[in-house]
């Protein structure tokens, strides 16, 4: 049983607390300074948020690559392409669900526009990782795929990327939902965008997109996660938030939640509600085995 002093919390509000669809010009709230950064990470690798009352997901959401689970080969891949100035204007995060295709989309996202001249973004420090982690970014665009679906919105969304000396970044989930010629049209604008432009498309179906979006793509599967990453990762949780359990118990909620780390998450999220120390007969109890 790990030590629950082990773990220092750090005090920022999460920047993604509400998930609000089409363009999300200001999400969450500014965070609290702390150490003049606002920016703090202790030693079990999760980041607590300042009076949060999401669910344990959202309140630890991974903001950086370290802080990442069972992603590695993808998370290293990223790094080396911003690293190396590899950055193509469509980029297409595909897998399971619960795997961490948002999470990294935005992670990316930050490390696009960090002013570190460190390998290891976003740095979390310089003003424009405040700028992205208190919301405040205007650079960055979550695009409600059903909303945006027609040839007209997806010509306007085009039309209004500013060219600025920072990366402006469109973010499509379950892009699979797009119709051909919504498709077609950003396909056919791609050349003609700044290469300061980038699309990042998220989907569980490969199969249903165009042949034309696969190929054009910059694509990066996502696997299910291995059953020790999320066991690790439901014990750090459950230390930062001061919930006893037996390790056999985690085992179990691993198990279930197949590879999908959401799942084990939102498991957790039930059982620490439930009992004040999640045992292995809790979790029968409430998964109904």
């Amino acid at each position: 049983m790990p030590d629950s002093g082990a773990i220092s919390s750090s005090r920022i509000p999460s920047c993604w607390d509400e998930e609000q669809p089409l363009l999300l010009g200001h999400i969450g709230k500014t965070p609290v300074i702390e150490h003049k950064t606002g920016w703090k990470h202790n030693n079990e690798g999760v980041t607590p948020y300042l009076d949060s009352l999401n669910s344990l997901g959202k309140k630890f959401r991974p903001k950086s690559f370290k802080e990442f689970v069972g992603q590695n080969v993808v998370a290293r891949s990223l790094l080396t392409a911003i690293s190396n100035r590899r950055i193509t204007s469509l980029f297409l995060f595909h897998g399971p669900r619960g795997t961490g295709k948002t999470s990294a989309s935005r992670i990316f996202d930050a490390a696009l526009n960090c002013l570190s001249f460190y390998i290891d973004k976003p740095c979390g420090l310089c003003q424009e990782c405040l700028l992205f982690f208190s919301g405040r970014n205007r650079n960055v665009k979550e695009v409600d795929s059903v909303r945006i679906n027609r040839k007209e919105r997806i010509k306007s969304l085009i039309k209004n990327a500013e060219i600025s000396s920072r990366f402006k970044v469109y973010i499509i989930d379950e892009c699979h939902l797009l119709k051909g010629e919504s498709w077609a049209t950003i396909l056919n604008n791609l050349e003609e965008l700044s290469q300061r432009v980038v699309f990042i498309a998220i989907t569980l179906e490969l199969d249903k997109l165009p042949h034309n979006a696969v190929s054009k793509s910059q694509k990066y599967q996502y696997t299910k996660l291995k059953e020790i990453d999320i066991i690790s990762r439901s014990g750090k949780l459950c230390v930062a938030e001061g919930v006893d359990f037996d390790l056999d118990a985690l085992n179990f909620v691993a198990t279930k939640s197949k590879g999908s780390l959401r799942d084990a998450e939102m498991m957790l999220d039930q059982l620490s509600l439930v009992g004040k120390k999640i045992t292995i007969s809790l979790v029968y109890e409430v998964v109904s085995v």
